[in-house]
């Protein structure tokens, strides 16, 4: 009978807790990759400091390794992780790692999840002179940093390096 008394209580409780992790994916309005078929998925969440915490132990080798970032998390914050683990991916092994990296988004016409190639972009971090550059401010977030990625992004510019800097 006390069971019967607190089941209702521990219920509330338990549901009341799961509430709390919801993750904001980026969104755009086209998509760039529509399926990966073996991926492995690293997730960047604000955490309760309210700074960027990252959870790389699910990435696998020649997988493609695909980036879940909280949508309002600076690109600048986020990007010192991103460059060492796609570093870490591509670094010379016993295997060679042919596979690529993708930031995760919504596109909001088709309604779906897609992928935006990130291995093909350079970021570079002084001043170019180029003006075929792509600039960004540190402080943008990752929802706009996609959107403004996916609108420049076609296949002809998925086959060549496009430098990015970001200031």
């Amino acid at each position: 009978m006390k069971i019967i008394k607190f089941l209702p209580l521990t219920m509330i409780l338990l549901l009341a807790s799961c509430g709390k992790n919801e993750m904001k994916i980026s969104r755009a309005d086209k998509t760039i990759v529509p399926e990966l078929i073996k991926q492995s998925p690293i997730y960047i969440i604000k955490d309760d400091a309210g700074s960027a915490s990252i959870n790389e132990n699910n990435t696998i080798g020649n997988t493609d390794w695909v980036f879940s970032v909280e949508s309002n998390l600076p690109i600048g914050e986020i990007l010192p992780d991103v460059q060492r683990l796609i570093a870490k991916k591509y670094a010379e092994g016993m295997h060679s790692d042919n596979k690529k990296v993708y930031f995760l988004y919504i596109d909001t016409v088709a309604n779906k999840t897609a992928y935006l190639p990130i291995d093909g972009l350079e970021f570079i971090t002084e001043k170019p002179t180029d003006s075929l550059v792509l600039r960004f401010d540190k402080n943008i977030s990752t929802e706009k940093f996609i959107q403004e990625m996916v609108k420049v992004t076609t296949a002809d510019t998925l086959a060549q390096k496009t430098k990015v800097f970001i200031y």
